[in-house]
């Protein structure tokens, strides 16, 4: 026949459940309602040692029903399942005045609460063990806590990549056999096999050293300096050579655009303050990064202050990166700048993190880098699915054309921040391959990458062209709808390839003929 356990609320009716379910259990596992996510651990522990388990209000003193319901089922231990930010010291004082003996399972998370349940079971009894994702619910497979329930196993929790080390150290302790509950998406087979999470790291950094490593063999002629930080998951980090110093071409901007938002942050400034050139701030920010304009770079990095700059630049952090020395007003753009692959990649990762700048600060540097207009290295080794927040770089220097990228790319797996800096003779080519080796580490292999054209955009209106920047005498007109590749800027002015020459259009006329 059917039993019908009711109870007008949370607490009455875990009271109800355990005097149905346990009619006599010398120890109870408790849980504070506030903090349900521990709920299912200390549930399938208890059933699983034939125990009791109740949810109590531990906000207010036991409630009479509390007491009477423990008492009831002959309960003499009590055993708090929420780590120290759950049941207080009060609560369990006014329990020992009561007669019963209380203690506190140690772990400050599920995971190392769920450790400490583990350590509830005798070696002799274990025979495998259930684990379920922690996800961000809090209560992790309910598939997973009823089998660790109803076959008297121990519940631990894993990520969706690896064990955390302690997890792993006390399965291989226990000698439990683990038995993997939930999609192979979400518990891979590093799970299953019990391996830990410094392990799985390294194995993987190692993995994807050997993958860069193999793929720069294949761009022998050209040196590459490379950075890659994983955003999340298990933290990779590789680097081949990034602490060399190395000219960054205009990804030096992305340090002049960090300082000037600092500044806005600060009070000191805002989007629509007017520089020296007659341009705004936000004006300039969005020409410096979205067309890689080295006037506005050169206006901002002044309005800075170099020194000033380069002292912001050593204080967060960024050890070997600096401005080269210029007289005021000067451009920027030769002026000696050094960075490496380490720091460009520590900068973009913080960006990602929201550790660098304000929310609002934050997305408006990254849309400016994701709608940017120059996208034939990092963003054509990606698939066209990827988002990217991309500021490359290329200059003529000493022994050739430089080339270089830094970006931040999500994929449905994994997220993560590269920086590639090429000597002289680097070639985009170079740089693509590197980027599809990293996205293929974190997100799994892929077809045809993104092919973003060189015509970076198109005109809106019958646009007047001109011999020069900054106006002067108009030649002609290009049509309205006329897609077109930009060659240079001088802050609005953009120079363009026009019918085998060039040409100089004011920016209003013209959007960006690339998706995002």
């Amino acid at each position: 026949s059917m039993v019908r356990v009711d109870g007008g609320t949370t607490m009455s009716l875990s009271q109800a459940a355990l005097t149905a379910t346990a009619p006599t259990a010398s120890t109870v596992y408790l849980v504070d309602v506030r903090q349900l996510a521990t709920a299912p651990l200390a549930a399938a522990t208890a059933a699983g040692l034939d125990r009791g388990f109740m949810i109590v209000e531990g906000a207010r003193a036991p409630s009479p029903g509390a007491l009477a319901t423990l008492k009831g089922v002959g309960a003499r231990e009590i055993v708090f399942v929420n780590g120290v930010s759950g049941l207080p010291t009060a609560y369990g004082d006014a329990l020992r005045k009561e007669g019963f003996t209380v203690r506190r399972l140690a772990g400050d998370d599920r995971v190392a609460l769920a450790l400490s349940a583990a350590a509830e079971y005798p070696a002799s009894t274990t025979r495998g063990v259930i684990t379920a994702s922690a996800q961000a619910t809090g209560f992790g497979s309910p598939t997973a806590t009823a089998l660790a329930a109803t076959t008297g196993q121990p519940l631990y929790f894993g990520g969706d990549r690896c064990l955390s080390d302690s997890t792993a150290n006390a399965i291989r302790r226990r000698g439990d056999r683990p038995l993997v509950v939930g999609p192979t998406s979400q518990l891979r087979s590093e799970v299953e096999s019990g391996q830990g999470c410094t392990a799985v790291r390294t194995s993987r950094q190692d993995r994807l050293r050997a993958a860069l490593q193999s793929t720069l063999q294949r761009h022998s002629a050209s040196s590459f300096t490379v950075t890659v930080r994983e955003v999340g998951g298990l933290g990779e980090a590789v680097a081949l050579g990034g602490a060399t110093r190395r000219e960054p071409a205009s990804m030096m901007k992305l340090y002049a655009a960090w300082a000037t938002y600092k500044r806005i942050e600060a009070g000191r400034a805002s989007l629509s303050t007017r520089l020296s050139s007659g341009l705004t701030v936000g004006e300039c920010l969005r020409e410096m990064i979205w067309m890689s304009d080295n006037f506005c770079h050169t206006d901002l990095v002044h309005w800075i202050g170099l020194s000033h700059l380069n002292k912001e630049i050593a204080a967060a952090g960024f050890s070997r990166t600096a401005y080269g020395r210029v007289l005021r007003g000067q451009d920027v753009l030769y002026a000696g700048n050094r960075t490496t692959s380490d720091d460009l990649t520590a900068l973009l990762k913080r960006l990602e993190e929201g550790r660098l700048l304000s929310p609002t600060y934050t997305r408006h540097m990254l849309n400016l880098m994701h709608t940017q207009l120059f996208r034939s290295r990092i963003p054509n080794g990606l698939p066209a699915s990827a988002y990217q927040a991309s500021k490359p770089g290329s200059l003529w220097v000493s022994g050739g054309l430089l080339q270089a990228d830094s970006a931040v790319v999500r994929g449905p797996q994994g997220r993560f921040v590269i920086t590639v800096i090429g000597a002289p003779g680097a070639t985009k080519a170079g740089i693509r391959d590197v980027a599809r080796t990293v996205y293929s580490h974190f997100n799994g292999s892929f077809g045809a990458a993104a092919n973003h054209s060189d015509l970076h955009v198109r005109t809106v209106r019958n646009t007047p062209w001109y011999s020069s920047s900054a106006g002067g005498r108009i030649v002609g007109t290009i049509p309205s709808g006329t897609r077109l590749q930009i060659s240079d800027s001088r802050r609005h002015w953009y120079k363009v390839h026009w019918r085998g020459g060039y040409a100089w259009l004011y920016y209003h006329h013209v959007r960006s003929n690339l998706a995002y």
